[in-house]
Formats: C-alpha cells, sequence, structure tokens
C-alpha cells in the first residue's frame, strides 16, 4: 500500500529528506563531512537567532503611533534568553571542530575555498551583526577596505541594505527607555537612520546607572540590562573561541578564500573590548565598582552642556 504523501510525519514535517541530502562533499575525506555539518549548523542557528532579535525589536520598538505592550519587557527578555542560550550552543560547537586536526584538514581545504568561498560571504552573520549593532559597510581586511556587498546575488545584498536599515536591539531598548515613564531624556541619535553604528550619550549611560543603583524599582529594566551582557559576552566568546579553533586548525597560515586568517581574527575578537556594542551597560559595570573614581568625561561621555 502506497503512503499518503499528504499525511504529515516526523520526516516530513522537518523536510528530513532535503535537509540531509544537502551534505555535498567534494572529495574523499572522512572529515570533510564534519566541517560542511558544523558550518551549516551555524547558518540554522543564525537564522534563529535573527528571529528571535526580530521579535525582541518589534516588541520595545513598534511602529510610531503604536505603544508598546504592557509586557514588552518579558518578550525581550525571553526572546535575548533563547538568543544567549543558543550562542552558548554555537560556542560548543568549537570544540566538536577543533577534532580536525591540519593535515586532515589540508586534504579538503582547497575545495572549501575554491573561487574566494569563504566565511566572510555568510550573509546571515553579517545580519546578525547588523541586529546586534555593529553596522558598518566595510570591513579592514589585510590593511584595505572590503565591502560586505557584492559577496553574493542581487537578493542577499538587499536583505542585507535592509539590516542595514533597521534597528538594532540596542536602539530599539533606548527607544523603549525614552518612552519609559521617567523620560529619562534619551534621544534616538540616528533619526530614522540606522545605518550608522550607536554612539554612547550620557543620558543612556545615567539611566542605566539609576536603575542598576536603584534595581528594586525596575527589576524587569534591571534583567533587560544583565541579558544584553549575556549577549555581548557571548558573541565576545564565540569571536575569541573561532580565533582559537583557527589557530589549532591552521595556524597563521592564510585564511580560506584569501583573507589573513589569523590576524584578521585577532583584530575581530579584540573589537568588542575596545568598542563593545552595548557601552554604555560596561561603562555602569566600571562605575558600580568604582563609583569615586568614575569621571564622566573621561569615560568619552560629552558635559552636559557640550
Amino acid at each position: 500500500m502506497a503512503s499518503d504523501p499528504s499525511r504529515n510525519t516526523y520526516s516530513s514535517y522537518l523536510q528530513l529528506a532535503q535537509l540531509l541530502s544537502a551534505q555535498k562533499t567534494s572529495t574523499k575525506s572522512d572529515d570533510e563531512l564534519l566541517f560542511i555539518v558544523i558550518h551549516q549548523s551555524h547558518e540554522l542557528w543564525f537564522k534563529l537567532m535573527i528571529h528571535e532579535l526580530d521579535c525582541a525589536i518589534a516588541a520595545l520598538a513598534p511602529p510610531a503611533g503604536s505603544p508598546p505592550r504592557s509586557d514588552s519587557l518579558l518578550i525581550a527578555y525571553k526572546r535575548l534568553s533563547r538568543v544567549s542560550e543558543v550562542q552558548e550552543l554555537l560556542i560548543s560547537s568549537w570544540k566538536v571542530l577543533r577534532t580536525l586536526t591540519p593535515d586532515e584538514f589540508h586534504v579538503f581545504r582547497d575545495t572549501v575555498g575554491r573561487d574566494g568561498a569563504s566565511g566572510f560571504q555568510s550573509i546571515q552573520y553579517r545580519v546578525l551583526e547588523f541586529k546586534l549593532g555593529l553596522k558598518y559597510r566595510q570591513i579592514d581586511m589585510d590593511a584595505e577596505k572590503k565591502s560586505v556587498f557584492g559577496n553574493g546575488g542581487t537578493e542577499d545584498d538587499r536583505v542585507l541594505e535592509a539590516a542595514l536599515a533597521g534597528k538594532s536591539i540596542y536602539d530599539a531598548v533606548n527607544i523603549y527607555l525614552g518612552r519609559h515613564k521617567k523620560g529619562y531624556g534619551i534621544e534616538d541619535l540616528h533619526k530614522g537612520d540606522y545605518t550608522q553604528r550607536y554612539t554612547k550619550q550620557l543620558a543612556v549611560f545615567r539611566c542605566w546607572k539609576d536603575i542598576y543603583e536603584d534595581r528594586e524599582e525596575d527589576p524587569e529594566l534591571y534583567q533587560l540590562g544583565e541579558k544584553l551582557i549575556d549577549v555581548e559576552d557571548a558573541f565576545r566568546r564565540w569571536r575569541l573561541d573561532h580565533l582559537s579553533t583557527v589557530a589549532r586548525i591552521i595556524g597563521s597560515n592564510t585564511g580560506t578564500g584569501g583573507s589573513s586568517g589569523l590576524r584578521y581574527l585577532k583584530g575581530v575578537a579584540n573589537q568588542l573590548f575596545e568598542t563593545p556594542m552595548f557601552p554604555e551597560l560596561w561603562d555602569v559595570r566600571n562605575y558600580m565598582f568604582n563609583k569615586g573614581g568614575f569621571d564622566e568625561v573621561r569615560a568619552g561621555y560629552a558635559t552636559p552642556s557640550g
């Protein structure tokens, strides 16, 4: 008796036939499948994180004229909690890839980087960065600027442009804080143009300082701040583990696709320590540890009159 093609099964619901046939190896290496599965799974998790960030952004900063829902903070906290848990899973995934030795990778490495193919071309990773607030059109690659556009097709560039022009999660948080009952004096510095990376402002720092010093009054905002720290901390560690994994597998050799490899990844890994995605939240930590020694001007904030 033939099976009913319209019947919902575990396999059909998850489209396993399509999913499990998507791992096409190009060599006879028994280790190439590992490389493919790791990076395909990364792309699936990127997709989920982008979705969760979109949900949090929509809850905190609905379109003009639509007031935030009463449960906006709960929604955002839930979604960001899921993002940070996915990040922990991604960090752990580097352990699996590190079982690949240099000579094993070398067998199929040329097929991976053929025609300049590289993780640099991951559209979803760029969209994820944009959603987190890392906005840019070019990056420094071997002492020259390289565009993040034009590495795929027209549709890829359209997706990137839309993400670049959209609000980041921190933009949405600041919009929410600006509409808060206390007001806090926070401005939307972007004024509708979200293509530029956010720069810290004194009103936002003082807002978070107030929330952290009197966390019992606004515990949900305090927890949101801590969850944002979780997300950025995990993103830092993901980059550091990526750097460590590459160092273990290819050393200081040229990266896949012709990049400088380790040198480029070192710069990327250190970036968020120099210029955090959520800068005022990190400055609040500096303040809480040394209240008497914290100087707003020295920390890079304009004076109230300036």
